[in-house]
């Protein structure tokens, strides 16, 4: 199947629905329309999707990619593609099997990941506040520290959730996949207005076809 991978204008804004940032990350390749869309192709793509998901900021992207050899940075983005879809065939057992079927290989690829972090605690005060907290900074080394990014949320994904609340999209077609934080935990599809329009309008045409 055909992989629309240019970051061109015909791509779409990355989704943002899988109400968990370790699942918005895995649909960073997603087919909502049954052609897979890719935006993770270069390193580029990997700092842009990091602060759109909030887990870098503008800046520090900015700088990272006049620091760093742009090609490094394109294999960084090539890592987490691959990390990407290992996620998948883990979040699709574990989805099925539940948490039990976690491997310690499992453990142990997520674990690598976050070892490349050489960050810090730092006291900082909020942006036009008064208040201080404790933030986490990082001290970055190579583009490959990256995926300490990512990482974290999957840790934070495999570590504390109920794995029968985490779903893929009932489209055949769709391959997004979400957590179900409605409150009667009955999300049926990665979007009402996408997926679950499209479903209402075959189903009333599937109708109809029966009534002639």
């Amino acid at each position: 199947m055909e992989t629309r991978d240019t970051a061109d204008t015909a791509r779409p804004d990355a989704f943002r629905v899988g109400d968990h940032p370790a699942l918005d990350f895995l649909n960073t390749l997603a087919a909502p329309r049954g052609t897979p869309i890719e935006w993770l192709a270069s390193g580029q793509d990997l700092l842009d999707w990091l602060v759109g998901a909030q887990l870098l900021s503008s800046a520090e992207a900015t700088r990272l990619a006049s620091t760093w050899p742009a090609t490094d940075i394109d294999a960084a983005a090539r890592e987490a593609a691959r990390f990407r879809e290992w996620l998948r065939d883990l979040v699709a057992r574990l989805a099925g099997a539940g948490p039990s079927s976690l491997r310690p290989a499992d453990v142990h690829r997520v674990n690598e990941l976050l070892s490349r972090e050489s960050g810090y605690a730092a006291l900082v005060s909020g942006e036009g506040s008064p208040d201080w907290r404790v933030a986490r900074r990082h001290r970055w080394e190579r583009p490959d520290q990256l995926l300490v990014l990512v990482a974290a949320p999957v840790a934070d994904l495999l570590a504390a959730s109920d794995w029968g609340l985490v779903r893929q999209c009932e489209n055949p077609q769709c391959t997004i996949w979400f957590y179900d934080r409605t409150k009667a935990h009955r999300r049926r599809w990665c979007s009402q207005a996408a997926c679950g329009n499209r479903a209402k309008v075959a189903a009333f045409r599937a109708r109809q076809r029966g009534d002639d």
